[in-house]
């Protein structure tokens, strides 16, 4: 049963996750330096003068992409136990919530250390915004076997 649609979207959002850990969140820019913030941190070259501390959020949120990672391939394999698999989804759903507000907590804690930075988006703060609406599609196509298994069960 590994070839249904939510196994599909599963895997996407897997993959997602794996790409957040390669794509920056966004850029701090200092003066004419452009400086990427990604998941694993700030992206600072040896020569910059200012010197940037790392906070508890910057050590959640690489935790908390793994986490969506295994509990996500975790997901697809539960293929036989849909009841599960739908709120082993709604969990992903509130994973990926507190990713985001830590993301954002993290840039906030930056820009309150040096006032003078100004910060710009980059695509990877999208990412899991799209990997909830892929949870949401799988959770709906989840529901629907649930629904017909249940209805030719009544049949016999």
């Amino acid at each position: 049963m590994l070839q249904r649609i939510q196994t599909l979207f599963l895997l996407l959002v897997a993959i997602l996750a794996i790409v957040l850990i390669f794509i920056p969140l966004g850029s701090f820019d200092v003066d004419a330096l452009r400086l990427p913030l990604g998941i694993l941190g700030l992206d600072v070259p040896e020569d910059t003068p200012l010197s940037f501390s790392r906070t508890w959020l910057g050590y959640l949120l690489p935790v908390l992409v793994l986490v969506i990672i295994t509990l996500t391939l975790y997901s697809i394999f539960r293929y036989k136990r849909r009841r599960s698999q739908i709120q082993l989804g709604k969990l992903n759903i509130l994973l990926h919530m507190g990713l985001v507000v830590a993301a954002f907590l993290n840039i906030d804690q930056y820009l309150h250390e040096f006032p003078t930075m100004s910060f710009r988006y980059g695509a990877g703060i999208f990412l899991p915004l799209a990997s909830m609406v892929l949870i949401l599609l799988a959770n709906r196509a989840i529901k629907k076997d649930d629904e017909l298994v249940r209805s030719a069960d009544r049949i016999r």
